[in-house]
């Protein structure tokens, strides 16, 4: 077969590409979105216009490459060399450079942004930029090979923009779990420059959350034909890491399309992917090379070898073969031999792949303990992204979930599957971008907010009895009133804020509370001292800057009437990830806010839990999934979703025990390496790949229904959240 010829890169001047469409109000202009996903191996940019997907496709790519299909934009970029030919040589949007060492362009994130050691960890490729990302030349050059990349994404969009006459009112990214506030600065930053447009029209979506919203909204027949499951857990595998999340589904059996659903736990993430894979692969050769010549590979035979990794990796089989590669020696021209063998791949895919099994493992187990404690009784597992193409990840997949019992779906598998899940990722994007409301739209929506108690059962004895939050509160706040509430307070009862996001859809005479089984978390009062409290909620504001002010007065018991006055100002953003409001600012953490509130007690500590014998890990992970603090939205969305928004970093950081392995690297030509080298390899296999997977336990169930196991008593917190999550929150 002919090999195919690298297209010479253009290298003129960058012209400036033409501006976008205004963003004002011109009536020749229609609104839309736009949603961008920059993946570890290829991009993608999608418009959201009149309830309608546009995938902008790259006119330039070719059917070839083994990294990327025709219509994406690779995401490789080329940064280690001095090439002084413009802008256009640190990217290609026809392919790869053959000859050029490259980097993805998630990894060059990390490098611009200030990131701790332990994250850095779980990214090896990001160590060869950090050498140096000290240099104002490197640094600025990292950031110049972004904007080239976007500036590729923009082009095409705007062709379409201008066709179709539309105008770009909003931008959504796609981020990982783990990115920071850093992260978002940089990536805002670029977006806005190249795009040329202001920071406040961009905003960012976690990629698998995303992906979800979407995928319950337009694709639920396809996760869910039966529409029996109330529980989905989500995995996307990408190429540098795996991110996950798992969401409620509460139904609606006489209108489908009320359906709605929230966000249970936390979401999670980990480093490791098949482009780790890559380039643990690409490390062996370069080792290899060093130890057969005392010299450095050049970058030629590094991306001829890897061609030939990327070939046997797209395979639709876990059996791998050895990878034999013949060079000429760069300094006599004879012939040199290198043999990855296939115990090799298997060891690199085991160092790129064992921590997000892992992780995937452990979530799977908590769901299972989620069901044995009666919170949900019928669990699905949603499996996406282009890592989980491949076999051997897509048969472990399998196995965990038939080994704890709960059925599972990959997204590749849909009959009507679009054939790039970059492509997914970024049209959820524009559509979840699409749903994102001003302040003053949500409350004008129907949106009420209602203070919600927790009382002590017995005067004076606080710890007699169970102590749950009421299931409705008092009404402060709709589109129609702003009341004034008396309360009568005793000692340790506790106060909090709730919102239901579509009040206004109930009939006239369940309105006078606001119910907790359709409202989620907005912000914890605390304890107020005993006596009369008396509330009054208003607003102050418009469109995206608007306030709650809180007044408060207090008249003691048993003494003179006397009146204590007390007004909390608490500033409103609206979070597209979840499409609900909260307190705070979008770029700023609650807890680092100076707004008079009290801490957030942990409701875990109301959960009655009895472990005859020493508690696991595994309980503590299912004690921490069904945490939901107050102050943290965990109930309904806009769309009839609901996601806790406390942002991102949420994740927790996995440690593996990891174990020397001595891998036989057959070299020809040249002296062989120590073959007992350490290699750090995660304990987890999947045959033939893998084999010593511990599997989480398979749920325990009688009769159809899940049962608790004896050793466990559930608590009345816990009882509580089970009937909240049975009844589900409606939109």
């Amino acid at each position: 077969m002919a090999e195919r010829r690298e297209r010479a890169p253009s290298c003129r001047p960058a012209r400036r590409p033409a501006g976008p469409p205004p963003l004002s109000s011109s009536t020749a202009l229609a609104p839309c979105c736009l949603g961008i996903d920059i993946g570890s191996h290829r991009s993608r940019i999608c418009i959201w216009a009149d309830g309608s997907e546009i995938v902008v496709e790259n006119r330039y790519s070719h059917s070839l490459s083994t990294t990327h299909y025709p219509g994406d934009f690779p995401s490789a970029l080329y940064v280690f060399d001095d090439a002084s030919s413009g802008d256009e040589c640190v990217y290609l949007e026809e392919g790869e450079y053959e000859t050029r060492q490259s980097i993805s362009a998630k990894y060059v994130f990390y490098a611009l942004a200030e990131i701790s050691d332990t994250l850095l960890e779980q990214y090896p490729p990001v160590y060869q930029l950090n050498e140096k990302k000290q240099d104002p030349e490197f640094k600025a050059k990292l950031r110049r090979a972004l904007a080239v990349l976007l500036s590729a994404l923009r082009r095409p969009a705007m062709a379409v923009c201008r066709a179709r006459k539309l105008r770009i009112t909003k931008i959504g990214l796609t981020i990982p779990v783990q990115w920071t506030l850093e992260f978002e600065e940089i990536y805002r930053g670029l977006v806005a420059e190249v795009f040329e447009i202001q920071q406040e029209i961009i905003y960012f979506f976690t990629e698998t959350e995303a992906l979800a919203r979407y995928l319950f909204k337009y694709k639920a027949a396809q996760m869910d034909p039966e529409g029996k499951h109330n529980t989905v857990l989500f995995f996307d595998f990408g190429g540098h890491n795996m991110n996950g999340c798992a969401f409620g589904v509460a139904r609606d059996e006489e209108n489908p399309e009320r359906n709605g659903f929230y966000r249970v736990g936390k979401k999670f993430g980990a480093g490791g992917g098949s482009e780790q894979w890559e380039h643990h692969v690409d490390e062996w050769f370069m080792q290899a090379w060093y130890g057969i010549n005392e010299t450095v590979a050049p970058p030629q035979h590094r991306e001829d070898f890897l061609s030939r990794f990327r070939k046997q990796k797209g395979r639709k089989t876990e059996l791998l073969e050895d990878i034999i590669a013949i060079y000429a020696r760069p300094n006599d021209g004879a012939a040199c031999r290198v043999t990855m063998t296939s115990e090799v791949i298997t060891s690199a895919w085991r160092k790129a792949l064992g921590r997000p099994l892992e992780t995937a493992r452990r979530e799977i187990a908590r769901l299972v303990g989620m069901v044995e404690g009666g919170c949900v009784t019928s669990p699905l597992v949603v499996v996406s992204g282009g890592t989980a193409r491949n076999p051997a990840v897509k048969s472990q997949m399998k196995t965990l979930c038939k080994q704890s019992g709960i059925p599972v779906v990959f997204t590749a598998d849909f009959a009507d599957s679009i054939a790039y899940d970059s492509a997914k990722v970024a049209l959820a994007a524009s559509y979840v971008v699409s749903e994102t409301l001003t302040l003053e739209q949500f409350f004008a929506r129907g949106a009420a907010i209602g203070i919600q108690m927790k009382q002590s059962p017995i005067q004076g004895k606080p710890n007699v009895g169970p102590r749950l939050w009421d299931n409705s509160g008092a009404l402060l706040l709709d589109l129609r009133r702003q009341p004034k509430v008396d309360l009568a307070v005793r000692y340790y009862d506790e106060f909090k804020l709730i919102c239901d996001p579509f009040f206004d859809r109930l009939p006239r005479r369940q309105q006078a509370r606001v119910s907790s089984k359709l409202s989620y978390d907005l912000v914890y009062l605390g304890r107020r001292k005993q006596g009369t409290w008396t509330f009054q909620l208003s607003l102050e504001g418009s469109g995206d800057r608007m306030d709650l002010v809180l007044q408060q007065s207090y008249q003691r018991r048993r003494e003179l009437p006397s009146q204590a006055k007390r007004t909390l100002r608490l500033p409103l953003y609206f979070d597209g990830n979840s499409s609900t409001i909260h307190v705070g600012y979008r770029s700023k953490a609650i807890d680092e806010l100076d707004l008079g509130l009290p801490l957030q007690p942990n409701d875990l500590g109301e959960v009655d839990i009895d472990v005859s014998s020493e508690k696991s890990d595994q309980d503590s992970d299912v004690e921490s999934v069904m945490e939901s603090a107050p102050g943290t939205a965990s109930r309904i969305t806009e769309a009839g979703t609901a996601a806790t928004g406390s942002g991102i970093g949420e994740d927790e950081m996995f440690t593996s025990s990891m174990f020397p392995v001595a891998d036989s690297w057959a070299f020809q030509g040249g002296e062989q390496s120590d073959p007992n080298t350490e290699i750090h390899v995660h304990q987890v296999e999947v045959s033939p790949i893998f084999d010593g997977l511990p599997a989480p336990r398979k749920i325990r169930s009688s009769g159809g229904k899940a049962s608790t196991p004896s050793s466990r008593r559930v608590g009345p917190y816990e009882q509580a959240w089970a009937r909240r999550a049975q009844n589900g929150f409606l939109s």
